[in-house]
């Protein structure tokens, strides 16, 4: 009876129950309202089932108002003045967000002081994430980096700010993406993804196509930054009045992790890329690029370790690589591409208890000598495989943190070739 009477009024709540495509679960609830009257109890009650099955946004309406009036008191002395006066207020609608596939009514009746009481079970829609649940991953958004030039040299070839910023975040997201650790959220294509939902929302679709709509996720952490210097050089050298060019490639890229709910700095660092010709060199050789002709190719090699490296400093503040497993000589680790490197050289550490700073109070987490070198030897999507290069100090076991050689890394770096000749050093020809 309560079902058919009040029918036309929920009618914007209702859905028809048929087949959709988007991915999407119901949950039954059970929910209570009150109102002055029998038709703001029912509202209230399934308003109350939408909260309970996952959030709910109320319209305010500014065509609909409700008229009010007001009674204010003014004292002056002894004397008291009551002053009334008459004016409306925004009416609240029926949710906007939130799918009620069907309800069914269970009572309406009226209790104490004339106010009237609703029982619903609803049956509600709620979407069902692709794939596994990310839920408890903390959410991160990267910005467009900001920059101190509105354009940047590779090799002859200029390249716009624009396009570097937008090279660097994408591949700053693939990082952070493929590490598997957060909930990368896309600001890049919102007009594109607005547009979707807008197509969603103005037809008239299914009930779980409607589920979609006022799911966005706020982004727990965000990565900002400066791109001070992006460049690979084309310098001239001059050699018995010969000009010839050479590379000095410079990049320095300062980074921000905030959390976005106390605008906390988590951590703040200052990458510097700045690898010398002799290694841009071999890098080209190995890729078979024409860095001669083209060396703006060579950019394409360097977003993703510039992104690698940042993503792995940010990532190690929450969720540092450890070992998950270890059989003979070979180690696995929990983080894989986004992360590391082929061939990457890493040193294992083990926790050695905390200890409180006395200035402070943080915790400091400690960790003793490194007690291995590792090599990476294969990065898989979800974590990677390392050999132990030479002899550990003592048996690795699963919770041993990975850190990269930052040593190792810095003597890679070093110009390669084959040594001095008498004539090509500095130093003087004996004869």
């Amino acid at each position: 009876m309560y079902k058919r009477l009040f029918a036309p009024l929920f009618a914007a709540l209702m859905l028809l129950s048929s087949l959709g495509h988007a991915l999407t679960e119901t949950v039954s609830v059970s929910a209570r309202g009150f109102g002055d009257t029998p038709e703001q109890a029912m509202t209230n009650a399934l308003v109350a089932a939408v909260r309970q099955g996952g959030g709910v946004t109320l319209a305010v309406d500014p065509n609909f108002r409700t008229d009010v009036y007001e009674w204010v008191i003014q004292s002056q002395g002894d004397v008291s003045t009551w002053m009334g006066k008459e004016t409306s207020v925004p009416e609240p609608q029926l949710p906007t967000l939130g799918n009620i596939k069907t309800y069914q009514v269970q009572s309406v009746k009226k209790v104490d002081d004339g106010m009237w009481q609703a029982d619903v079970q609803a049956d509600i829609l709620r979407p069902k994430s692709i794939g596994p649940d990310r839920s408890h991953l903390p959410g991160i958004a990267i910005a467009s980096f900001d920059t101190r030039a509105s354009s940047y040299d590779l090799g002859d070839v200029k390249v716009s700010a624009s396009e570097v910023q937008r090279d660097l975040a994408e591949n700053l997201s693939m990082a952070f993406t493929q590490s598997g650790r957060f909930r990368v959220l896309d600001r890049a294509y919102l007009a594109d993804v607005e547009k979707e939902l807008d197509t969603v929302s103005e037809g008239s679709v299914a009930p779980e196509e409607m589920a979609r709509l006022g799911q966005r996720k706020g982004a727990d952490l965000l990565l900002v930054g400066t791109i001070e210097d992006f460049q690979i050089g084309d310098s001239e050298r001059e050699f018995y009045g010969a000009k010839m060019g050479g590379y000095e490639p410079y990049v320095r890229v300062r980074y921000r992790l905030i959390d976005t709910t106390t605008t906390e700095i988590l951590w703040s660092d200052l990458y510097v890329w700045d690898k010398s010709e002799a290694e841009i060199r071999e890098v080209a050789r190995q890729l078979n690029i024409d860095d001669r002709n083209h060396p703006e190719r060579l950019a394409d090699v360097m977003y993703p370790e510039i992104a690698r490296a940042i993503a792995g400093d940010a990532t190690d503040v929450l969720y540092p690589v450890q070992v998950i497993k270890v059989d003979g000589n070979t180690v696995f680790l929990t983080q894989g591409e986004g992360r590391l490197e082929q061939d990457g050289i890493m040193k294992v550490y083990r926790p050695a208890g905390e200890m409180k700073d006395p200035d402070t109070g943080m915790t400091i987490k400690m960790e003793g000598a490194a007690l291995a070198t590792l090599k990476v030897t294969d990065v898989r999507p979800d974590y990677g495989v390392a050999m132990i290069e030479g002899d550990a100090n003592t048996p690795l076991k699963v919770g041993d943190r990975v850190r990269p050689d930052k040593q190792a890394r810095a003597q890679a770096a070093r110009p390669a070739g084959q040594a001095d000749s008498p004539g090509s050093s500095a130093a003087p020809i004996q004869w």
